[in-house]
């Protein structure tokens, strides 16, 4: 057996998540567009990771991110391809390293039908320094000094670890997230005034009561958490904020008992009762895989190539203190394994 090409493992790991009548439910047919996206975002020899968002209530489709831990010195796309951005790339080639700690992502809207434009996504996580660079290379430096001082706004417990946007959009926001500490989370699920203190330290007032226990009721749920705010071109917070489920399991087995019977079933069933979501998150928890197989290298020896779907987190975003209609994200990954188990 050979290795798979990097479109041949996208296909299986989609036939596999979209397996079981997944697809009509959860994807409808945003596959047709997805798919000749997802090869434009293709560059070096490596195996991007696409997330697949799909929401959880409405009309079934998906958007995608495709994500980049490591791209070799000198890739470039094919010819039509990279949406415009290998200028980013020529950039992203010097700073990434093969452990993928900072990555970059390619963002398309494909629920609506957009496939020539694109988001650009960075994770930086704690090299705040990359930003400027990161803003420079898509022709948005300009919003770099609001970026700064949402960043200087951010309490004790709330580091900003990426930041996106869709570049030469006008009036559209610059979004700026990241992963709450654990204790952080603790204490802002117990306490729902404090949730509403750190959004004032924070500069986001688009909240009430209301908003704040339901927040606090979602973080309870969860070992982890996500949340993001939209910087507006003024340099103002806009209306919105994403709280994000983070699933912590990585076995398919526990990512199945996770969905069953675990804390993302709970969650559901409590996004269903708030009229987040219907029934079809009943049928993700059958997604969950994961896979190695072993394929002949060019020198002969034997090497070994993974497949996995991953659960990565179910969202919720409020506007003008309004829960919208929930949603949730696919990991689907591939690559070739560094070494034989």
């Amino acid at each position: 057996m050979r290795k798979p090409t990097q479109m041949e493992a996208f296909d299986a790991l989609y036939t596999i998540a979209a397996g079981d009548g997944r697809g009509d439910a959860l994807f409808g047919d945003s596959i047709l567009l997805a798919r000749p996206v997802y090869e434009r975002t293709l560059i070096g020899s490596g195996y991007p990771v696409a997330y697949l968002e799909f929401p959880l209530l409405g009309e079934p489709c998906f958007d995608l991110l495709s994500v980049h831990g490591y791209v070799e010195p000198g890739s470039r796309f094919a010819p039509g391809s990279g949406f415009g951005y290998q200028g980013i790339f020529d950039w992203f080639q010097g700073i990434c390293v093969p452990s993928g700690a900072v990555s970059f992502g390619i963002e398309l809207d494909t629920s609506t039908g957009e496939t020539e434009r694109a988001g650009v996504y960075l994770q930086q996580r704690n090299r705040h320094e990359l930003v400027a660079p990161f803003l420079e290379s898509v022709g948005e430096a300009g919003r770099l000094q609001a970026y700064l001082d949402v960043l200087a706004r951010m309490p004790e417990g709330w580091p900003p670890a990426y930041i996106g946007l869709f570049p030469g959009r006008p009036g559209t926001p610059m979004r700026i997230g990241g992963y709450m500490r654990h204790d952080e989370l603790v204490r802002c699920a117990g306490d729902p005034q404090h949730l509403g203190n750190r959004f004032r330290q924070i500069g986001f007032f688009d909240f009430d009561t209301s908003m704040l226990l339901r927040c606090s009721e979602f973080m309870r749920f969860t070992p982890s958490i996500d949340f993001q705010f939209d910087i507006m071109p003024d340099g103002s917070l806009g209306d919105t904020f994403g709280l994000s489920l983070s699933f912590n399991e990585t076995k398919p087995r526990e990512s199945w008992e996770c969905m069953e019977h675990g804390y993302g079933a709970q969650l559901m069933h409590a996004l269903q009762g708030w009229g987040l979501a219907d029934d079809r998150w009943k049928l993700i928890a059958g997604a969950a895989f994961g896979r190695h197989v072993g394929y002949e290298r060019e020198d002969g020896a034997e090497g070994r190539f993974f497949l996995c779907i991953r659960f990565n987190y179910a969202k919720v975003k409020f506007k003008a203190g309004e829960p919208q209609p929930a949603k949730f994200y696919l990991t689907c990954a591939s690559g070739e394994l560094a070494s034989l188990p």
